[in-house]
């Protein structure tokens, strides 16, 4: 005979309003809610893997408390994050567990603190603040001319941020599980503020333009001194707190300094589409941030910009990152060097444990030397 578990109606009942699920799983919800059917033990373990949900949890008699405490600092306040994915979940607590182990790695090895988190001013305007992150990072205005690519462009941020202490991290799925994907529809990146190890995590599933915009935003996020979880596009106009405001504007300011802006949009020829995409080729970012400057500038009127918005978006769905490729270059770059350094030293410092260093990084033992390697651009 079948195996069936009994799982309380308060379980059922805060699955049902906290977890947002497909149609098939709802189905299965919906009758075992009812009392109409039970679960058998395999059934519940498979709706577990499906929906993400501690196997744990169902024989809870009251619901587990799940304090996510990021979505306070969600850019846009959609109604789909209410109740965020458990890939989001997971992410994020994986992330927290990075920087929980940095913080005390760097308070351990008597490190400072980052000194410019929180440090400038939300009631500044875009430009100065602009300035202040461009000192920080030590990037002169025109510092994508000297990059070949938008790829390259973020590799070069990347690299001046990781520089002044931020933990940059990116990924496309759950730790290193292929089948949980990441919902750049959810989220493009988070932060994750902290004064001894501040870090910026990149939804890796994105275009390499809107990680481009994520990677400027987050680190301006750092610079107020506020967490954020970035779930809008780069050209979302829509926020629900000033921090957004700024942070949007500075980015903008970052990528395309409106000075510059304004005489290369004015010596480029043709009609709105073609100067967008003429001139984004100057400054090595997505065109939805030129678009958003050419609107701003009046330079085009807003049904323009939201067909170009239109047009753009179908084309991103066709273009996401692929996590595919040589494994060790993949994890490599998921990682921040920093980090990974600081954790292979603690490991045979012997203040850290193998299993810990392999839980922070998603290896094993047969995994972890090559990454390192790998990183370190020793790997044949």
């Amino acid at each position: 005979m079948p195996n069936y578990v009994q799982v309380s109606n308060n379980i059922w009942n805060w699955i049902s309003s906290a977890v947002h699920l497909n149609s098939n799983n709802q189905a299965y919800l919906d009758l075992w809610r009812s009392g109409e059917k039970q679960p058998t033990f395999n059934q519940l373990e498979d709706f577990s893997q499906k929906t993400r949900i501690p196997f744990g949890y169902f024989f809870l008699s009251t619901p587990p408390t799940e304090k996510f405490k990021i979505l306070e600092f969600r850019t846009v306040d959609s109604i789909s994050l209410q109740n965020p994915s458990r890939d989001l979940m997971d992410t994020v607590r994986q992330m927290e567990n990075v920087q929980e182990w940095m913080r005390e790695y760097v308070i351990g090895s008597n490190g400072e603190k980052v000194s410019f988190v929180g440090s400038l001013p939300s009631n500044r305007d875009a430009l100065s603040v602009a300035v202040a992150i461009r000192k920080i990072l030590s990037l002169p205005v025109n510092w994508y001319e000297n990059v070949k690519n938008v790829e390259d462009a973020f590799k070069h941020v990347r690299k001046a941020i990781s520089n002044t202490g931020v933990l940059v991290m990116m990924n496309g799925i759950v730790g290193s599980n292929t089948h949980r994907a990441l919902n750049v529809d959810e989220f493009r990146a988070f932060t994750l503020v902290d004064e001894y190890a501040p870090l910026i995590f990149i939804n890796a599933a994105d275009s390499r333009g809107g990680m481009l915009f994520s990677l400027f935003h987050e680190f301006a996020h750092i610079g107020i001194g506020t967490s954020s979880l970035f779930n809008a596009s780069a050209g979302d106009s829509h926020f629900i707190n000033p921090h957004e405001t700024l942070c949007n504007a500075v980015t903008a300011e970052l990528l395309v300094p409106i000075a510059v802006f304004r005489g290369k949009w004015e010596k480029a020829d043709g009609e709105a589409i073609e100067k967008i995409n003429s001139v984004s080729m100057s400054f090595k970012c997505s065109k939805t941030v030129i678009a958003r400057r050419a609107l701003d500038s009046g330079f085009i009127s807003l049904n323009e910009y939201n067909q170009f918005i239109s047009l753009v978006r179908i084309a991103v769905k066709n273009q996401q990152a692929s996590s595919g490729g040589d494994y060790y270059k993949t994890q490599a770059s998921r990682i921040d060097h920093k980090f990974l350094f600081a954790l292979h030293a603690s490991l045979h410092e012997g203040r850290t444990l193998h299993t810990e260093a392999f839980r922070l990084t998603n290896t094993n033992s047969s995994t972890f030397d090559g990454l390192i390697n790998e990183a370190r651009g020793e790997r044949r």
